[in-house]
């Protein structure tokens, strides 16, 4: 299954901060995504947000919407994991409800 792949300016704000080798990794994985609906190392969070992971403790939260949209929310890494969370959550929301 293919994947149209939507980000958040959250997401693009966190992204540009990431080394070239880091964007470089995570545009390959969301390509995998989009392309042939290959998420890799991922697991469901709470409340309609999800994780991609990474060895290095890399982090994507990311949000399904049916029905085959990914909402990019945010990235982060391993040790701001229960912020990174909750923004992620808020970013969720203000994204749909608004």
């Amino acid at each position: 299954m293919k994947y149209k792949i939507l980000q958040t300016d959250e997401f693009e704000e966190w992204r540009e901060d990431e080394t070239a080798k880091s964007r470089v990794q995570i545009a390959k994985r969301i390509e995998n995504i989009k392309e042939a609906g290959h998420f890799g190392d991922h697991k469901q969070i709470r409340d309609n947000v999800w994780e991609l992971r990474w060895d290095n403790g890399r982090r994507v939260y990311y949000s399904l919407i049916p029905p085959s949209q990914v909402l990019l929310l945010l990235g982060g890494n391993k040790n701001g994991q229960s912020k990174d969370i909750n923004q992620a959550k808020k970013v969720y929301k203000e994204w749909v409800y608004d």
